[in-house]
């Protein structure tokens, strides 16, 4: 191995999973943020099934330096990934990498962070793996209560079966009442791994998450015991619609308001045709003023993650959409929302790039238990 990777070897490997719509990049800019803080050089690597990540985007505009691997999962693009990381460590030097799977994307212990682990010790310090919880998911997919096909609940729970930490996100959002029941029904089904009450909005419990992150590598395990035809079918129901739109206006426009109500106008096309929403996101850049609003499911009402609190006469408009439902039915919705509100805003919106696809299944480069490896 080369010198230069072999002086990287205290790197820190940190892979935050969860299912669409968990929180992911919100945690990850704020643990990115509390290393920084600490003086630690932070890396960032995205990742998608299909170009132009809103994710992507956000961490760089925060100041960080970001990779992105798109069309596949990190499993079947393990040699991307160690690429990605190899030139961000040749790069800044980061004390810290932090990686963002694929929302659909599970059995990543025996795919990612084992054959990080096996392969590129000298490298890398893996942490314990980590996958956040949205609460209404938890509560839809684990009490009976409506939301994704079985299919896709199947994947939703497989997910948190692998993970060393639970991390149940959003917990602002809900009552005395509702954590403790909440809390209850979670370790109820997950028993094996350490659940923990988060809020990547306010910081509630990132200081003990961040203790787990930089503690001792758990041991290998094996992973989880999963049914690769029955991911796939999951998988395969979900439709993905990755859309670049430039705006033109003759007077300017709120970028908060529009972003608000072309989530809302996605999130009634999609309730018209019966299509759950896993996660929506929406980035209206416009001469160096970024907005971003974010749609987990079809009971929610449109968030502002990222407000502008700006106007402008125009700008790029850039949609990441992810639903249970066919991607090319999902398109439609999208493109005649953005026809919708850029009718409502005498605005002239032009469709530069879109790509609709559902995911390939998946067939990961190594799937590898404590003692046992397998190649693809």
């Amino acid at each position: 191995m080369p010198d230069s990777q072999k002086s990287n070897a205290s790197i820190r490997f940190v892979l935050l999973g969860g299912f669409l719509g968990a929180g992911k990049t919100t945690a990850l800019l704020r643990i990115a943020r509390e290393y920084a803080e600490a003086g630690r050089i932070v890396g960032i690597i995205t990742n998608d099934q299909a170009e132009g990540l809103v994710d992507t985007e956000t961490f760089r505009s925060a100041g960080f330096d970001a990779e992105e691997i798109p069309n596949g999962c990190f499993c079947c693009k393990f040699e991307e990934l160690v690429k990605a990381a190899g030139r961000l460590a040749d790069g800044h030097k980061p004390d810290v990498l932090l990686a963002e799977p694929v929302g659909s994307c599970t059995d990543l212990v025996a795919t990612v962070i084992n054959p990080l682990r096996k392969l590129y010790a000298d490298r890398f310090s893996v942490a314990p793996y980590v996958a956040l919880l949205d609460p209404e998911r938890a509560k839809q997919s684990l009490g009976g209560g409506g939301g994704f096909s079985a299919k896709v609940t199947y994947l939703f729970k497989m997910q948190q079966n692998e993970a060393d930490v639970v991390a149940v996100n959003k917990m602002d959002l809900l009552s005395t009442e509702q954590r403790e029941e909440l809390m209850v029904l979670v370790r109820r089904n997950f028993p094996k791994a350490q659940v923990m009450a988060v809020s990547a909005r306010t910081g509630e419990g990132f200081e003990r998450l961040m203790q787990v992150i930089d503690g001792d590598e758990v041991p290998p395990h094996p992973g989880i015991d999963i049914d690769y035809d029955q991911y796939a079918e999951a998988e395969a129901l979900l439709g993905w619609v990755n859309l670049v739109a430039e705006l033109n206006a003759k007077e300017s426009f709120s970028i908060d308001s529009y972003l608000v109500d072309l989530a809302d106008m996605i999130r009634s096309c999609l309730a018209a045709i019966g299509s759950e929403p896993a996660h929506v996101k929406i980035m209206l850049a416009a001469k160096g003023v970024i907005g971003i609003v974010n749609l987990t499911g079809s009971e929610r009402s449109p968030e502002l993650s990222r407000p502008s609190k700006a106007d402008c006469l125009g700008g790029t408009v850039t949609v990441n959409a992810r639903v249970e439902g066919d991607p090319e039915v999902l398109a439609d919705c999208v493109r005649r929302s953005l026809d919708r509100a850029a009718e409502r805003l005498d605005i002239k919106c032009e469709i530069k790039e879109i790509r609709a696809l559902s995911p390939q299944r998946p067939a990961p480069r190594y799937r590898m238990a404590s003692t046992v490896e397998q190649t693809g």
